[in-house]
């Protein structure tokens, strides 16, 4: 770019255009929600002391995210970890 008097200011003239953003599918099969050691044991149906011990002997997966110092699964992550379980049940509670 120049100025009036034909010196170069050293600036591009090359716009510059946002981001698009792309909305999520709504047929994306994935499940955020996080849950608690409350929700996976009302899920699995057990108490959720129970669910802790599971994560203290190695029995649960790691924990998708910790906030504040709690630990959180995806829905999908219980439930995929549910489906490998020894003795697993279709048909478990949501």
């Amino acid at each position: 770019m120049t100025r009036g008097d034909g010196t170069d200011t050293g600036w591009s003239t090359t716009a510059v255009t946002a981001p698009t953003e792309v909305p999520l599918s709504t047929t994306d099969p994935t499940d955020r929600r996080l849950w608690s050691y409350r929700e996976i044991a009302a899920h699995i149906g057990v108490k959720p002391e129970t669910v802790r011990s599971y994560r203290k002997h190695g029995l649960l997966p790691p924990p998708d995210t910790v906030e504040g110092g709690r630990p959180y699964w995806f829905a999908d992550t219980v439930r995929a970890w549910v489906a490998r379980r020894p003795g697993s049940r279709r048909g478990r509670r949501d």
